[in-house]
């Protein structure tokens, strides 16, 4: 074959011009109404799906999920979030296996619980470690019987604005390795009992860029993702296994973290408000929660639709209300102390 200026030829008498490739449009306009389209057909595509998702939990809504005599595990249970999904779980009549790498803080958690007419374990453990949370799951499964529920919520939360090499194996040890050595360890079980339930607590910061939580978004990331892998994975093989994530937006756990962060522009829920979505989700096997509901599709607009300077004047407004910590601050902040147990290799 012989190639001829711009056309081509496979046969001497015979000759075919290509026509010359179209350029792209330079106008503005252009861009500005095909965005417009896009963003419409979008936003018409998402509403009719929430809508048609509402509809049919009216009509075809299941029974809650009861949790009463199962056995369920909550990492991160000594204080905050982990504490509060406890004392939601003794509510329900749930047996709760409490695992905390603060021993005095898990044992308060368990007494609190134990006030409720619920029984509870606390166990010492660190989830980072992979022998540990082995040792953890079957200690549990001896003392308690199978695990029926895991909630992950241990975690390692700081705003930072430099790389810290101590915090980001830390977090990375916590929360990404602890939840895939706890996933690991109670799955055997669940698979061959083909029945459970496993709870990731992600971060809407992994939906989308947050000022200076580079390593705590990637970490919240990458738990979004293995979370949604491993549905899909049970799911293709037909296995009764549940995989929920929740992504809730900066949570009032602690008067520590919030005096960093500015509440007249950053959305902050309460306690209450994340263990009533996590516990609505488990009831009725649903995939995935935001917390509150109504910033679900702003995060969406936020990381997927708005243009790029916009979404940087965005970003960047949310940064400049952000109060980083000096030094001598991160040092006397209750994470401070969890990261030098868990930063090693």
């Amino acid at each position: 074959m012989k190639f001829v200026n711009e056309g081509w030829e496979d046969d001497p008498n015979s000759k075919r011009d290509l026509k010359e490739p179209a350029k792209l449009k330079k106008d503005p306009y252009f861009y500005i109404a095909f965005y417009m389209v896009y963003l419409f057909f979008f936003l018409v595509w998402e509403v009719a799906t929430a809508f048609g998702s509402f509809l049919r939990s009216l009509i075809l809504r299941p029974e809650p999920k009861s949790l009463k005599g199962r056995v369920c595990l909550v990492t991160g249970s000594g204080r905050g979030l982990g504490r509060q999904l406890c004392l939601a779980l003794a509510k329900e009549g749930a047996v709760i296996a409490c695992a905390d790498i603060n021993e005095a803080n898990n044992k308060t958690t368990v007494a609190m619980v134990k006030e409720l007419g619920a029984k509870a374990v606390a166990y010492t453990t660190n989830v980072a470690i992979k022998k540990d949370v082995e040792e953890l799951v079957s200690k549990i499964e001896n003392e308690l019987g199978p695990i029926y529920l895991l909630i992950n919520n241990a975690a390692l939360v700081g705003a930072f604005h430099k790389i810290d090499e101590e915090y980001t194996r830390a977090s990375f040890n916590i929360n990404v390795l602890g939840p895939i050595w706890m996933m690991n360890a109670v799955l055997p079980s669940m698979e061959s009992r083909n029945e459970g339930h496993i709870v990731n607590i992600a971060s809407i910061s992994s939906t989308f860029v947050s000022p200076l939580l580079s390593i705590y978004g990637a970490t919240k990331t990458s738990l979004s993702y293995l979370s949604r892998c491993l549905r899909s994975d049970l799911l293709s093989r037909n296995k009764n296994i549940m995989v929920t994530t929740v992504y809730p937006t900066i949570i009032n756990t602690s008067a520590d973290y919030l005096r960093f962060v500015s509440t007249k522009i950053n959305t902050v829920v309460e306690m209450e408000e994340v263990v009533e979505a996590t516990l609505n989700a488990i009831h009725y096997n649903n995939d995935e929660v935001t917390v509150p509901s109504s910033f679900k599709y702003p995060a969406i607009i936020l990381s997927r639709i708005l243009p790029i300077k916009m979404r940087t004047n965005i970003l960047k407004l949310l940064a400049e209300n952000w109060n980083v910590p000096s030094d001598e601050q991160r040092e006397n902040l209750p994470w401070h102390d969890l990261a030098k147990k868990c930063s090693f290799t």
